[in-house]
Protein backbone atom coordinates (compact mmCIF):
# COMPACT_ATOMS: atom_id res chain seq x y z
CA UNK A 1 0.00 0.00 0.00
CA UNK A 2 2.48 2.44 0.68
CA UNK A 3 4.33 1.35 -2.36
CA UNK A 4 0.80 2.52 -4.06
CA UNK A 5 0.84 5.87 -2.63
CA UNK A 6 4.85 7.11 -2.82
CA UNK A 7 4.87 9.22 -5.33
CA UNK A 8 6.54 8.61 -8.82
CA UNK A 9 9.22 11.05 -10.05
CA UNK A 10 8.64 13.03 -12.49
CA UNK A 11 10.24 12.98 -16.04
CA UNK A 12 11.96 16.29 -16.67
CA UNK A 13 10.61 17.58 -20.07
CA UNK A 14 13.68 18.66 -22.10
CA UNK A 15 13.54 21.10 -24.45
CA UNK A 16 14.35 20.30 -28.01
CA UNK A 17 17.21 22.73 -29.14
CA UNK A 18 16.53 23.88 -33.17
CA UNK A 19 19.50 24.21 -34.82
CA UNK A 20 21.47 23.25 -32.18
CA UNK A 21 21.71 26.94 -30.35
CA UNK A 22 23.44 28.20 -33.30
CA UNK A 23 20.86 31.12 -33.47
CA UNK A 24 23.09 32.97 -30.83
CA UNK A 25 26.14 32.97 -32.65
CA UNK A 26 24.24 33.24 -36.02
CA UNK A 27 22.90 36.61 -34.32
CA UNK A 28 26.40 37.58 -33.11
CA UNK A 29 28.09 36.76 -36.35
CA UNK A 30 25.73 38.72 -38.43
CA UNK A 31 26.36 41.78 -36.10
CA UNK A 32 29.69 41.54 -37.14
CA UNK A 33 29.62 40.52 -40.38
CA UNK A 34 27.12 44.09 -40.96
CA UNK A 35 29.99 46.35 -39.38
CA UNK A 36 32.48 44.44 -41.67
CA UNK A 37 30.00 44.99 -44.82
CA UNK A 38 30.17 48.69 -43.70
CA UNK A 39 33.76 49.40 -42.94
CA UNK A 40 34.65 47.47 -46.61
CA UNK A 41 32.09 50.02 -47.82
CA UNK A 42 33.29 53.06 -46.13
CA UNK A 43 37.17 52.00 -47.69
CA UNK A 44 36.15 51.15 -50.87
CA UNK A 45 34.81 54.89 -51.53
CA UNK A 46 37.29 56.90 -49.01
CA UNK A 47 39.60 54.66 -52.07
CA UNK A 48 38.41 55.81 -55.03
CA UNK A 49 37.40 59.41 -53.92
CA UNK A 50 41.06 60.00 -52.43
CA UNK A 51 42.38 58.53 -55.89
CA UNK A 52 40.70 60.71 -58.13
CA UNK A 53 40.84 63.83 -56.00
CA UNK A 54 44.82 63.29 -56.31
CA UNK A 55 44.87 62.21 -60.00
CA UNK A 56 42.30 65.75 -60.65
CA UNK A 57 44.77 67.89 -58.66
CA UNK A 58 46.74 69.98 -60.57
CA UNK A 59 48.83 73.52 -60.30
CA UNK A 60 48.55 76.15 -62.82
CA UNK A 61 52.01 78.14 -63.15
CA UNK A 62 51.05 80.82 -65.16
CA UNK A 63 53.94 83.11 -66.40
CA UNK A 64 54.58 86.86 -65.39
CA UNK A 65 56.21 87.83 -68.32
CA UNK A 66 56.32 87.42 -72.00
CA UNK A 67 59.22 84.29 -72.68
CA UNK A 68 60.73 83.27 -75.74
CA UNK A 69 60.16 79.64 -76.95
CA UNK A 70 64.12 78.86 -75.77
CA UNK A 71 62.97 79.72 -72.34
CA UNK A 72 59.74 78.22 -71.90
CA UNK A 73 61.28 75.03 -73.41
CA UNK A 74 64.20 74.99 -70.58
CA UNK A 75 61.47 76.36 -68.24
CA UNK A 76 59.42 73.11 -68.70
CA UNK A 77 62.58 70.99 -68.65
CA UNK A 78 63.13 72.19 -65.32
CA UNK A 79 59.98 71.52 -64.19
CA UNK A 80 59.89 68.05 -65.19
CA UNK A 81 63.13 66.91 -63.86
CA UNK A 82 61.15 67.99 -60.04
CA UNK A 83 60.76 64.58 -58.27
CA UNK A 84 57.56 65.33 -57.08
CA UNK A 85 56.05 66.69 -60.40
CA UNK A 86 54.57 64.01 -62.57
CA UNK A 87 53.77 65.90 -65.40
CA UNK A 88 54.09 69.24 -67.43
CA UNK A 89 52.17 70.55 -70.00
CA UNK A 90 52.68 74.15 -71.73
CA UNK A 91 49.53 75.84 -72.88
CA UNK A 92 50.00 78.87 -75.15
CA UNK A 93 47.55 81.74 -75.02
CA UNK A 94 45.27 79.99 -77.84
CA UNK A 95 45.58 77.08 -76.76
CA UNK A 96 44.18 78.12 -72.80
CA UNK A 97 41.88 80.47 -74.53
CA UNK A 98 40.12 76.95 -76.50
CA UNK A 99 40.26 75.13 -72.75
CA UNK A 100 38.29 78.01 -71.16
CA UNK A 101 36.01 78.42 -74.14
CA UNK A 102 35.18 74.81 -73.67
CA UNK A 103 34.42 75.05 -69.93
CA UNK A 104 32.62 78.83 -69.69
CA UNK A 105 32.15 80.14 -72.99
CA UNK A 106 31.04 83.73 -72.07
CA UNK A 107 34.09 83.79 -69.42
CA UNK A 108 36.27 83.53 -72.51
CA UNK A 109 34.16 86.01 -74.76
CA UNK A 110 34.58 88.87 -71.93
CA UNK A 111 38.22 87.84 -71.93
CA UNK A 112 38.76 88.30 -75.67
CA UNK A 113 36.92 91.70 -75.72
CA UNK A 114 39.46 92.26 -73.39
CA UNK A 115 42.62 91.52 -75.61
CA UNK A 116 44.32 88.28 -75.91
CA UNK A 117 47.05 89.61 -73.40
CA UNK A 118 44.49 89.32 -71.00
CA UNK A 119 45.16 85.44 -71.32
CA UNK A 120 48.52 84.10 -70.19
CA UNK A 121 50.76 81.12 -71.29
CA UNK A 122 50.88 78.76 -68.22
CA UNK A 123 51.70 75.20 -67.50
CA UNK A 124 49.71 72.74 -65.93
CA UNK A 125 51.50 70.28 -63.34
CA UNK A 126 49.69 67.15 -61.95
CA UNK A 127 51.61 66.41 -58.46
CA UNK A 128 52.44 63.44 -56.37
CA UNK A 129 50.48 62.18 -54.00
CA UNK A 130 53.31 63.38 -51.04
CA UNK A 131 53.24 67.09 -52.98
CA UNK A 132 49.46 67.41 -52.84
CA UNK A 133 49.35 66.67 -48.97
CA UNK A 134 52.44 69.64 -48.68
CA UNK A 135 50.77 71.86 -51.23
CA UNK A 136 51.79 74.92 -49.36
CA UNK A 137 55.30 74.52 -48.39
CA UNK A 138 55.46 72.79 -51.82
CA UNK A 139 53.92 75.80 -53.72
CA UNK A 140 55.95 78.54 -51.53
CA UNK A 141 59.52 76.28 -52.44
CA UNK A 142 58.52 76.64 -56.12
CA UNK A 143 57.60 80.27 -56.12
CA UNK A 144 61.02 81.38 -54.66
CA UNK A 145 62.61 79.08 -57.14
CA UNK A 146 60.93 80.05 -60.44
CA UNK A 147 59.98 84.48 -59.50
CA UNK A 148 58.84 84.36 -62.81
CA UNK A 149 55.50 82.60 -62.55
CA UNK A 150 52.71 82.43 -60.67
CA UNK A 151 51.52 79.47 -58.54
CA UNK A 152 47.36 79.05 -58.43
CA UNK A 153 45.90 76.29 -57.11
CA UNK A 154 42.53 74.94 -55.39
CA UNK A 155 43.27 74.75 -51.53
CA UNK A 156 39.88 73.66 -51.21
CA UNK A 157 40.45 70.57 -53.16
CA UNK A 158 43.92 70.00 -51.83
CA UNK A 159 42.40 69.83 -48.44
CA UNK A 160 40.30 67.32 -49.21
CA UNK A 161 42.79 65.07 -51.21
CA UNK A 162 44.36 64.92 -47.51
CA UNK A 163 42.05 64.44 -45.46
CA UNK A 164 40.39 61.66 -47.75
CA UNK A 165 43.83 60.44 -47.50
CA UNK A 166 44.26 60.73 -43.64
CA UNK A 167 40.65 58.82 -42.95
CA UNK A 168 41.89 56.18 -45.53
CA UNK A 169 45.04 55.15 -44.08
CA UNK A 170 42.96 55.43 -40.52
CA UNK A 171 40.32 53.08 -41.61
CA UNK A 172 43.39 50.80 -42.79
CA UNK A 173 44.59 50.69 -39.68
CA UNK A 174 42.11 50.07 -37.84
CA UNK A 175 40.74 47.07 -39.37
CA UNK A 176 44.80 45.87 -39.45
CA UNK A 177 44.16 45.83 -35.95
CA UNK A 178 41.28 43.84 -35.16
CA UNK A 179 42.23 41.49 -37.91
CA UNK A 180 45.40 40.97 -35.67
CA UNK A 181 43.55 40.76 -32.23
CA UNK A 182 41.03 38.22 -33.80
CA UNK A 183 44.16 35.69 -34.74
CA UNK A 184 45.27 36.36 -31.16
CA UNK A 185 41.82 35.53 -29.84
CA UNK A 186 41.62 32.49 -32.12
CA UNK A 187 44.78 31.03 -31.59
CA UNK A 188 43.96 31.85 -27.94
CA UNK A 189 40.94 29.41 -27.97
CA UNK A 190 42.67 26.86 -30.32
CA UNK A 191 45.89 26.79 -27.72
CA UNK A 192 43.95 25.59 -24.82
CA UNK A 193 41.44 22.73 -25.43
CA UNK A 194 37.88 22.99 -23.77
CA UNK A 195 36.16 20.25 -23.01
CA UNK A 196 32.87 18.81 -24.08
CA UNK A 197 31.52 18.41 -27.14
CA UNK A 198 31.66 21.68 -30.03
CA UNK A 199 29.48 21.45 -33.05
CA UNK A 200 32.21 22.96 -35.15
CA UNK A 201 30.25 22.49 -38.50
CA UNK A 202 27.04 23.75 -37.66
CA UNK A 203 28.87 26.83 -36.23
CA UNK A 204 30.98 27.54 -39.43
CA UNK A 205 27.90 27.01 -41.61
CA UNK A 206 25.77 29.71 -39.30
CA UNK A 207 28.61 32.08 -39.63
CA UNK A 208 28.66 31.92 -43.61
CA UNK A 209 25.16 32.08 -43.84
CA UNK A 210 25.11 35.44 -41.63
CA UNK A 211 27.84 36.73 -43.88
CA UNK A 212 25.87 35.92 -46.97
CA UNK A 213 22.84 38.07 -45.11
CA UNK A 214 24.37 40.24 -44.03
CA UNK A 215 25.71 40.97 -47.90
CA UNK A 216 22.44 41.02 -48.94
CA UNK A 217 21.22 43.28 -46.39
CA UNK A 218 23.92 46.08 -46.98
CA UNK A 219 22.72 45.92 -50.31
CA UNK A 220 19.15 46.72 -49.65
CA UNK A 221 20.05 49.73 -47.46
CA UNK A 222 22.71 51.35 -49.57
CA UNK A 223 21.03 50.74 -53.62
CA UNK A 224 17.67 52.30 -52.56
CA UNK A 225 19.60 55.71 -51.42
CA UNK A 226 20.89 56.17 -55.07
CA UNK A 227 24.41 55.93 -53.87
CA UNK A 228 25.33 53.06 -56.20
CA UNK A 229 25.42 53.82 -59.87
CA UNK A 230 26.60 50.07 -60.83
CA UNK A 231 25.52 48.42 -57.87
CA UNK A 232 28.37 45.25 -58.12
CA UNK A 233 31.31 47.49 -58.75
CA UNK A 234 30.31 51.00 -56.59
CA UNK A 235 28.95 48.40 -53.51
CA UNK A 236 32.07 45.90 -53.33
CA UNK A 237 34.10 43.08 -55.23
CA UNK A 238 33.94 39.46 -55.23
CA UNK A 239 37.74 39.64 -53.59
CA UNK A 240 35.83 41.59 -50.15
CA UNK A 241 32.89 39.34 -50.08
CA UNK A 242 35.21 36.41 -50.14
CA UNK A 243 37.19 37.71 -47.73
CA UNK A 244 34.57 38.40 -45.52
CA UNK A 245 32.88 35.24 -45.42
CA UNK A 246 36.48 33.51 -44.55
CA UNK A 247 36.64 35.99 -41.91
CA UNK A 248 32.60 34.99 -40.74
CA UNK A 249 33.15 31.46 -40.91
CA UNK A 250 36.76 31.22 -38.51
CA UNK A 251 34.57 33.18 -35.97
CA UNK A 252 32.22 31.13 -36.33
CA UNK A 253 34.98 28.17 -35.76
CA UNK A 254 36.50 29.99 -32.86
CA UNK A 255 33.11 30.93 -31.07
CA UNK A 256 31.69 27.30 -31.71
CA UNK A 257 35.08 25.88 -29.72
CA UNK A 258 35.43 28.55 -27.29
CA UNK A 259 31.64 28.52 -25.73
CA UNK A 260 29.72 25.60 -27.65
CA UNK A 261 26.56 27.71 -29.21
Amino acid sequence: MEDFLQEKPKKKKTNKVVFRGHRRLFALVFAVAVLWQTVSFVQLQLSRYHRALTQDFKVVLALTRPQSNEELTALGESLSAKEDILSVKLYSPQDGLAALKARNARLAEALVALGREQMPAYFEVKLADRAVSNIRPFAQNLAAEYPQLSIKYSAEEAALAFYSGVCLRAVNLACVLALVLFFAFMFMVEAYPSRGQAHLGGGVVSALAAAVLSGAVWFALVYPAGVLVQPLEQFTSPERQLGIGVFCGLLGWTLSKWQKF
